[in-house]
């Protein structure tokens, strides 16, 4: 069977590709080698190809971080209700759903106590989500700290495969009678 995505053939094309596939494959694999290879195959093109795309693997690992920030930023943006947090915790639990986020934050974390340039883009994405939070709700910086940490709980929990079917509160009091 041929690659998903050989169909396509502009650079422009190429890159969305790999990016889409990236997201995955380095949310499992981190910021390595294999991962571009996987990609790469997957994409229907060489690892060297996948390089000059991106300049290199941390180059292609950063654009697979933008596309998240976006993608974060659109599910928060829209939430323009009456309760925008809820709304938003409901979105961004759906949004994890498959793993993909928290797997590639996990990595970008890990990645960037040791590369600066990781560490700031992971740094600019926080702030980025955070500041689309403030600009949808009005809310304070407490807030927006009790905010960025339930989420970091979601995504934690779903990272461990926690049940989340019932929140984020019913998946810890879970936890704890588990031991």
């Amino acid at each position: 069977m041929p690659p998903k995505f050989a169909k396509r053939s502009t650079a422009t094309h190429r890159r969305a590709d790999a990016i889409e596939a990236g997201l995955r494959v380095l949310a499992d694999l981190g910021p390595t080698t294999a991962a571009v290879q996987q990609v790469a195959a997957e994409i229907g093109v060489s690892p060297p190809y996948v390089f000059r795309l991106f300049g290199g693997k941390q180059g292609f690992f950063v654009a697979c971080l933008d596309e998240l920030e976006d993608r974060v930023r659109t599910v928060f943006a829209t939430a323009a209700t009456e309760e925008p947090f809820g709304e938003m915790g409901a979105r961004f639990r759906e949004h994890v759903r498959d793993g993909v986020f928290s797997g590639l934050l996990v990595q970008a974390l890990a990645a960037a106590r040791h590369d600066e340039v990781i560490a700031a883009r992971c740094r600019s994405l926080i702030a980025g989500v955070l500041e689309e939070v403030a600009q949808t709700t009005g809310a304070t910086d407490e807030t927006l700290a009790g905010f960025l940490a339930d989420g970091a709980l979601v995504f934690m929990l779903q990272a461990i495969g926690a049940d989340l079917t019932e929140g984020s509160r019913a998946a810890v009091t879970a936890l704890r009678k588990s031991v």
